[in-house]
């Protein structure tokens, strides 16, 4: 009866047992890379929605404060930059309010005018809320070489204007 062959080593450039974990070690720093940049996106798009709901609720409570009124007082304005604030949920939020006033025609005049030949004088609030923002990552600019580059944003802001009846 013949004995079979012992098992031959394969050789070295054959061997394949650590191909996975090079690959892995490869592939990780882009993995984190997108990993980093979607939380940077996600932190960012919820400040910047909760900015815009602060911004539409100063609004709001502008048209209750200004409705009737030709200028807004300083109480006035400071409880709808207050309102606005607070309306974020966050914190470093600066709230900003104008009342401004334009004709049908769409020319802006001093809201203590009347628009000519019978025109409608309409009233607008607008609040602007603005925040900085902080990037994950610590860097000011990513350079990327002859791909280009990417800067953070460092600031988050929003603005809503609503006509006051």
């Amino acid at each position: 009866m013949r004995s079979l062959p012992a098992q031959r080593r394969p050789p070295v450039a054959a061997d394949r047992s650590g191909n996975v974990v090079l690959e892995f070690a490869l592939a990780l720093p882009i993995l984190v890379l997108l990993l980093v940049g979607l939380i940077d996106l996600g932190n960012f798009g919820l400040q910047k929605s909760a900015m815009l709901q602060g911004a539409r609720a100063g609004a709001q409570y502008g048209i209750v404060v200004y409705s009737g009124v030709n200028s807004a007082s300083t109480s006035d304005s400071a409880n709808v930059n207050s309102t606005a604030q607070t309306a974020t949920g966050l914190t470093g939020v600066t709230a900003t309010n104008t009342l401004f006033c334009e004709c049908v025609s769409g020319t802006t005049v001093a809201c203590t005018t009347t628009c000519g030949s019978g025109q409608t004088l309409k009233h607008y609030v607008r609040v602007n809320t603005t925040k900085s923002f902080n990037s994950v990552l610590s860097v000011a600019t990513l350079n990327f070489g002859g791909y280009g580059s990417w800067t953070p944003p460092t600031s988050v802001s929003a603005s809503v204007t609503m006509i006051v009846p």
